[in-house]
């Protein structure tokens, strides 16, 4: 016998009345809450919780010779997010991209305040990113920063990719 039987021979099909369809799209909707709230379900792209902070920094040099440094975690790993209440030479790396790259009027002063996350929020909007204020791989990969030679004091703006390779 079927699901939708009543008995030998005669199917019969069970009516699904309001009630019944508003208790499956309850029932339903606890599945995704749960989901969420268990952390079995994460909506759009990688959450910032599951991806470490930004707590310090590598120094990174091109081919040229020109150097930047670029936040990174505790393993060095520069996939890392940060945002206001970080502080440290990360911060301060992120500020000077901001203000030599995109002429932002903020202080490199190593603190992720109000003042560098509006400012960050105004160069992800000039390039298209959604402008959260908030710095992780996304907004790493489209800003240019401020790559400096020490000979001279010379920087110039580019993006990671956009320096002469390999990286080093």
């Amino acid at each position: 016998m079927g699901p939708d039987s009543h008995g030998a021979g005669s199917r019969h099909t069970i009516p699904w009345g309001k009630s019944t369809m508003k208790l499956k799209r309850t029932l339903a909707s606890l599945g995704v809450v749960s989901a969420i709230a268990l952390g079995g379900l994460t909506v759009g792209t990688t959450t910032a919780a599951a991806t470490p902070s930004c707590s310090t920094y590598a120094v990174v040099f091109d081919a040229a010779d020109y150097g930047v440094r670029l936040p990174t975690d505790s393993s060095r790993s520069n996939y890392c997010v940060m945002g206001q209440g970080a502080s440290g030479r990360q911060v301060e790396s992120l500020q000077e991209a901001l203000i030599q790259c995109y002429g932002q009027s903020i202080e490199a002063d190593g603190v992720f305040g109000p003042a560098t996350a509006t400012a960050l929020k105004r160069a992800q909007a000039a390039l298209g990113l959604t402008a959260d204020g908030v710095y992780g791989p996304n907004t790493r990969d489209a800003l240019k920063w401020n790559w400096t030679r020490s000979e001279g004091w010379e920087h110039r703006c580019l993006r990671l990719t956009q320096a002469p390779g390999p990286l080093r």
